[in-house]
């Protein structure tokens, strides 16, 4: 009985170990004769041969662009994985293959790309079973500067492995920013030693193709190569005449056209066809940094050097450096960095290295900032002239001068133009600039109707060719408001016609002439405040009260003719030609500011109305001894629905404010304008329509502004309104 229980038990044992190897066995793939999908060229959607793990390897990642990053991608079919476009840099996770016998002769070739920490970022290779790492490799040849994403071919020789099953593990375990990431192609297993030859000869082309390039220099040349980025190869990849130090943030990918406008409309007043762009439109992101130099050179001539510099906020620089022991001996920041007069706008700067001459010096470019130390972390730069000697500098004055002062291109959106003129009329020039022009200019003035000694509107003005005083200055003409030029007679000027009468006036001198101009607004009563819309297209009638604010040939800045705004032509909603803007005043969006009406006798209804937008807007109404009657704010604003008005967003565009006065009819008043200190974004205000004078109430609440709606580019515009509302007295 014993021995009859005992073969029951190794029967029921055996039988046992039988269904378990055969349930272990079900469903189970036999591994693949060769490596399945490593070519990428199928995913329907989904991975085919492939399984990922956590967040990094979304197969959204495959992709077929030829470029990425601004660099070429040698794919070898029509797609390839890009960790950049599968998932954010900071993102780990793994992807690997479907098992496969190993065949061939051994050798597997494959595509590399990005992965700059191949601690973090490689390729594996693993024997099935007893998962023993075969073979490990990382892009060992990625930089960040010269090679990038670039797929780079790799060969590996797992040749001891044949006929054994193995499987690939791709790993991105890096949660940096940056290259943290890994493009993989064309896992391919050889056949013969001509495919493993062949792999190699690619990989050797590629390196020599997009790897370093040797670097020649004369360091007894006075001058340098390609200072104005005028002779680069933008098909070779070579940043000629350029040597890349660090980082990827100044490359060939940055040299772009001087024709290419930024903001849809804006332009960087650039020299010559090329220059370098650190942002190239949000192509190359502001968080990256790097730096260049130039070719080292012995500095001669007089020791000045030249360059055009734009952006660079906040840690970027351009510094001439010692060639023997890399010495920063003068650096130069855009000091003159405005947002968003002048934010990118190529401007020339003069750097005076007199005490260097003999020197062996270089030139370096520096984006220091990684986007911690603000926006516009990115540098501009143009136009290197060095060794230059006094007579060339002075001639190079004159010619930058007459170059801006011929353009007659500006933004819609933004009096950029005047702006950048304003800053070559006032840059210290290292050589007195020997160049007609004035030195202060013609006050803006109110009178009333009736005949005007327009002549005293310029007895203040002063005008100058380098050294030398200019005396002959002179009204040339005065043009009314209905177009009219007036040639002569400027001693009692027919002003009965209510208005803004340009005052055109010139300055002579050895046959030169230049010309200015100033507003005279004649008024027929004093019910209104002078110039309420800002028609007269500047700030005649308005008294600054902030100190800072921009000025060009003797006229604030702020004021400008733009009905839209960015690339989804989001309406200002002005009431006429201009509008007071306050992106182009010279302030920053966190700076505050306020501007004085003229006064006005407070008449008819006691209503008041203003066109106010931004966050940032609001008014106050004093009487004429100082004495606060009323503070209204703009509260509109609403940063949603971007672009679109109609579905409740509100940002740069104005609304009608009505305000009730009633209770001080009879009063002398003045109303000042406020950009006030606020926190958060859109910080900005803007002003349009003020009007003082209502003979009888006016109905807001049945009452609206028509405009056209923002919109994105698959998007008609369409019509909306913008209803007028009573402003509330916040005092």
């Amino acid at each position: 009985m014993k021995n009859k229980l005992r073969s029951l038990t190794a029967l029921f044992l055996a039988l046992t170990m039988v269904f378990a190897l055969a349930a272990c066995g079900e469903g189970k793939t036999a591994a693949a004769d060769d490596i399945v999908n490593g070519d990428f060229e199928d995913t329907s959607g989904k991975w085919v041969g492939w399984t990922k793990e956590d967040a990094a390897f979304n197969v959204r990642g495959v992709i077929s662009d030829e470029k990425l990053n601004g660099v070429p991608m040698e794919k070898s079919g029509n797609q390839y994985f890009s960790g950049a476009k599968g998932g954010n840099p900071v993102m780990k996770g793994t992807l690997t293959s479907d098992p496969f016998k190993l065949g061939g002769n051994g050798f597997i070739t494959f595509k590399i790309g990005a992965g700059q920490d191949p601690e973090k970022c490689y390729v594996e290779f693993i024997e099935e079973g007893s998962d023993t790492v075969l073979a490990k490799v990382g892009n060992t040849d990625c930089d960040g500067m010269y090679i990038k994403d670039h797929l780079l071919t790799k060969v590996v020789d797992l040749s001891a492995s044949v006929g054994k099953t193995i499987y690939i593990r791709i790993t991105d375990n890096d949660d940096g920013d940056g290259l943290a990431y890994i493009n993989v192609d064309a896992f391919k297993v050889c056949k013969d030693d001509a495919e493993v030859e062949a792999a190699k000869a690619e990989y050797a082309a590629q390196i020599e193709k997009y790897g370093e390039k040797p670097f020649e220099e004369d360091e007894t040349a006075t001058t340098i190569v390609n200072g104005g980025f005028e002779e680069c190869d933008l098909e070779s990849g070579v940043l000629t005449g350029w040597k890349l130090l660090d980082g990827s943030a100044l490359t060939i990918a940055n040299v772009v056209p001087t024709s290419q406008y930024y903001w849809d409309d804006r332009s960087v007043y650039g020299w010559g066809d090329y220059y370098l762009d650190g942002s190239n439109n949000g192509a190359t992101p502001e968080n990256l940094t790097g730096a260049i130099r130039s070719q080292k050179f012995t500095l001669a001539g007089d020791g000045f050097i030249s360059f055009m510099i734009g952006c660079g906020n906040g840690g970027s620089y351009v510094a001439l450096c010692d060639g023997n022991t890399d010495e920063e001996l003068i650096k130069v920041t855009n000091d003159y960095f405005n947002d968003p007069a002048l934010a990118l706008t190529l401007l020339r700067v003069y750097m005076d290295a007199s005490e260097y001459i003999g020197k062996v010096v270089y030139l370096k470019v520096v984006d220091a900032n990684d986007g911690s130390a603000g926006g516009f972390a990115f540098i501009n730069v143009d136009d290197f002239r060095v060794s230059m000697t006094r007579d060339e500098v002075a001639a190079l004055e004159v010619e930058q001068m007459e170059k801006v002062n011929a353009e007659t291109y500006t933004s819609s959106a933004y009096d950029d133009l005047t702006t950048l003129r304003n800053y070559y009329s006032s840059y210290p020039y290292p050589v007195p600039l020997q160049s007609l022009t004035f030195n202060t200019y013609a006050e803006n003035k109110v009178v009333d109707c009736g005949a005007v000694d327009v002549t005293t509107v310029i007895s203040g003005v002063t005008a100058s060719f380098g050294e030398d005083a200019v005396t002959d200055i002179a009204v040339t003409k005065v043009t009314a408001p209905d177009g009219t030029e007036i040639a002569s007679g400027f001693e009692a000027v027919d002003m009965t016609a209510p208005g803004a009468y340009t005052v055109t006036y010139a300055a002579n001198y050895d046959g030169k002439s230049v010309e200015a101009s100033a507003t005279v607004i004649a008024m027929a009563d004093r019910n209104s405040v002078a110039n309420g819309g800002f028609e007269s297209g500047n700030l005649a009638g308005w008294t600054v009260l902030t100190e800072g604010w921009a000025s060009a040939e003797g006229q604030y800045s702020g004021v400008i003719a733009g009905d839209k705004w960015w690339g989804e032509e989001l309406p200002y909603n002005q009431a006429g030609t201009y509008h007071l803007d306050g992106w182009s005043n010279g302030f920053a969006e966190a700076d505050g500011w306020q501007l004085k009406s003229t006064n006005f006798t407070l008449a008819g209804s006691g209503f008041i109305s203003v066109r106010m937008g931004g966050a940032a807007a609001a008014v106050h109404v004093y009487k004429a001894d100082g004495t606060e009657i009323g503070y209204y704010k703009q509260t509109r604003f609403s940063d949603t629905s971007f672009p679109h008005i109609g579905q409740g967003g509100s940002w740069a565009d104005m609304g009608t404010y009505v305000i009730d006065l009633t209770a001080h009819v009879g009063e002398e008043l003045y109303i000042v304008l406020a950009d006030e200190v606020i926190d958060g974004g859109w910080a900005q205000a803007f002003f349009d329509e003020v009007v003082t004078y209502y003979e009888t109430a006016p109905d807001y609440a049945n009452m609206a502004d028509t405009v056209m709606d923002g919109h994105t580019a698959d998007e008609a515009p369409a019509e909306i309104q913008i209803p007028w509302q009573l402003a509330t007295n916040l005092l």
